[in-house]
């Protein structure tokens, strides 16, 4: 500036009225884009924040700041979603988090449970909170800390409605959601992109890949087998169906047809004549086919009686068992073939 005159190397004129240092200008909003946001908190659990219980937030990945991080956060140029980094300076342990509500007292920020055990952080214990970016996830593998996770019937929908809670997911954490009021703690074992430890989970499409829940067992296998014979089904413990009810003592106990000869009674006629009993002739007798038989050949044996000489009827041997044993099924006979068929004939 020389004789009242402001130099054009130094100045410019906006609006023909006021002076404006751009080169100060463009230094300070460089300076305000190279700025983040850390700051240190006492952080307590969200069961010890003022006023009603809100044991939702332990679900979630969010936390509550005070409002003067509000006032600070909105002078610099922080990309939304805010995203932030935990950091447990004592024992050089961080995770990632997103930010609920600016209702918190000053000093002080309310972390979901699950967080404060990955932090190794006691209610009180100082925590850095600092802005930072993370690319939008698009896999992530988990692993459920029970096997009681498969007991949930669609796993996908019910973690896709838990992550809605969720800002970030960070390696090796293990956050916790709740399900029918039962509590499952899910750890993270793998993410991409995989250049940073963190990535974001909001408006994007996440693909969730399942490793086996810790402290299951894939059940065993065993090989049972086949026998020959289609009556001898294998039981879990090994033994066939057919030895464990004696069905080869059924079988020979009943072989020999049993006959029952018609009732026989003797008495007097009206006129006082003795009545002569007759003798039963093969036409009254009831057979009873054997058990075997009857299985092997099913209706081709009959009850034959004098009213019913040529009508069939197939009545096996009744099959008695102990007493909370069941049978099912008899030993199959295969069809032969149309030559062998022909050939018996």
């Amino acid at each position: 500036m020389f004789g009242g005159y402001y130099d054009d190397d130094d100045v410019e004129m906006t609006g023909g009225s006021f002076p404006v240092d751009w080169r100060r200008a463009a230094q300070a909003t460089l300076q305000s884009r190279n700025q983040t946001f850390r700051e240190y908190f006492r952080c307590y659990p969200v069961a010890m924040l003022p006023g009603t219980e809100r044991d939702n937030l332990n679900y979630g990945g969010k936390i509550i700041l005070p409002t003067s991080a509000l006032n600070k956060l909105t002078r610099l140029n922080i990309s939304y979603p805010m995203l932030f980094e935990l950091t447990n300076e004592e024992i050089e342990l961080s995770t990632h988090a997103g930010v609920l509500e600016f209702i918190a007292e000053e000093g002080r920020v309310y972390l979901p449970q699950w967080m404060m055990e990955r932090l190794a952080l006691q209610p009180g214990s100082l925590v850095v909170v600092a802005s930072t970016s993370l690319p939008m996830g698009f896999f992530v593998k988990i692993e459920p800390q029970s096997p009681d996770f498969l007991d949930i019937s669609d796993p996908k929908a019910v973690l896709e409605n838990a992550l809605r809670n969720f800002t970030t997911l960070t390696v090796d954490d293990i956050f916790e959601i709740k399900y029918n009021n039962k509590i499952y703690r899910i750890r993270v074992l793998e993410i991409k992109p995989s250049n940073k430890t963190g990535i974001s989970v909001v408006e994007t499409d996440l693909e969730v890949d399942f490793a086996p829940p810790v402290g299951y067992v894939e059940p065993s296998r065993i090989a049972t087998p086949m026998s020959s014979n289609p009556s001898m089904v294998a039981t879990p413990d090994g033994h066939s169906m057919a030895s464990m009810i004696g069905y080869a003592d059924l079988a020979s106990a009943s072989q020999s047809s049993l006959s029952l000869p018609a009732a026989q009674s003797s008495g007097h006629r009206l006129s006082g004549r003795r009545i002569t009993p007759s003798t039963p002739s093969p036409s009254s007798t009831i057979s009873v086919p054997s058990l075997a038989d009857a299985m092997r050949k099913g209706s081709a044996f009959a009850v034959t009686a004098r009213d019913q000489a040529d009508k069939d009827r197939a009545i096996p041997a009744p099959l008695r068992l102990p007493f909370g044993q069941l049978f099912f099924g008899y030993p199959v006979i295969p069809v032969k073939p149309e030559a062998e068929a022909a050939a018996a004939k």
